[in-house]
């Protein structure tokens, strides 16, 4: 099914792991979706309550968010495509092809990332729309506000610290 995105949910659940066992590492998985829940309870729970406008600048923030997270996807794929000449040593060739292979991980990675806040963006668009039309300003609607809020910074600043590490080789490697 075209708009089946459970692969896009699985590959960027499997980005959550430590790279020396290659395991889950779940302190991540805590981080990124327990705490996002345990904020968005103790929202519920002290009754937090959001304004009218509030839900307006969310869905401003979010549909501007997801402008921006496809434009990354751009410039991800214009590095994916960026060709390499080999060095003519072969030792300098060897490490140049462990270079290229970890760059195409954190590359796809990355592109998991995004696409998965994407699809986060979308669902809080909908969910903003649907709590401003409902008036939700207190209760079940701020909290599942203040949780995906929590989410997608997390996220966010994750895909931000990738993409440092991505476009610092890139500067360092490119040449002048």
């Amino acid at each position: 099914m075209k708009i089946n995105v459970a692969s896009i949910v699985r590959d960027h659940w499997a980005t959550l792991y430590d790279a020396q066992s290659n395991r889950t590492n779940y302190v991540d998985v805590i981080v990124f979706y327990a705490l996002p829940i345990v904020v968005g309870a103790a929202a519920y729970a002290f009754c937090f309550k959001v304004k009218p406008e509030g839900y307006n600048v969310s869905i401003t923030f979010f549909g501007i968010f997801l402008a921006l997270l496809l434009n990354i996807q751009v410039a991800i794929f214009a590095i994916f495509q960026r060709k390499w000449d080999a060095p003519s040593d072969k030792r300098q060739a060897d490490a140049q092809k462990v270079e290229l292979e970890d760059r195409r991980k954190l590359l796809g990675e990355l592109n998991s990332n995004i696409s998965y806040l994407t699809i986060v963006s979308c669902v809080a668009l909908i969910a903003f729309l649907i709590f401003y039309v409902a008036e939700l300003r207190e209760g079940i609607g701020p909290a599942v506000a203040v949780a995906l809020y929590s989410h997608f910074i997390l996220t966010f600043v994750m895909i931000v610290k990738r993409s440092h590490a991505l476009f610092q080789k890139e500067y360092r490697d490119s040449p002048e």
